[in-house]
């Protein structure tokens, strides 16, 4: 079942339509890292929340794996700012269908990867999303818009099967 909110804290509103699933089990943590935040980061979330964002594509026939961020990232012995990002795209692909990531969209599923976010990760997301490019990992098919190489996430699939 479909589930719909909507939150205000402060000068960060976030709104959210989705399975009540992902509503009781991650939005929580969503909403205790906007309240520790600073007004300072709030200022800069806002201002990241500004970029116009492209809807991702998602399909729910590519749903294959029903794993948080945070476990998959266990799985994959996440240990920098690039292994975290490959692991939300693992999630947001494998997990929720989508075929496409906004870069908005992989930060906010970063922070929610409790675990294993630092803030350092949030400050260098530019520069690990350009290093995967580099290393063929993440294909960036619009600008701000990633997707998974098509070896790197049959790599990543037959990494998290073993669950």
């Amino acid at each position: 079942m479909e589930s719909k909110i909507r939150i205000k804290v402060g000068t960060i509103e976030v709104e959210f339509e989705g399975s009540e699933e992902y509503l009781r089990d991650q939005l929580p943590s969503l909403i205790e890292l906007l309240v520790s935040m600073s007004p300072e980061e709030q200022q800069f979330a806002e201002e990241e929340e500004e970029e116009e964002v492209l809807p991702e594509t998602t399909d729910s026939s590519k749903k294959t794996l029903q794993l948080t961020t945070n476990t998959i990232a266990a799985k994959l012995g996440v240990k920098s700012g690039p292994d975290l990002i490959l692991a939300v795209c693992a999630h947001l692909s494998l997990v929720k269908g989508a075929d496409t990531f906004h870069r908005k969209n992989i930060l906010a599923e970063m922070k929610l990867a409790s675990n294993y976010y630092k803030k350092t990760h949030g400050k260098n997301l530019s520069q690990s999303l350009k290093s995967l490019i580099r290393d063929g990992k993440l294909i960036e098919s619009a600008q701000d818009v990633y997707a998974i190489e098509a070896e790197t996430k049959k790599w990543l699939e037959e990494q998290l099967r073993g669950l």
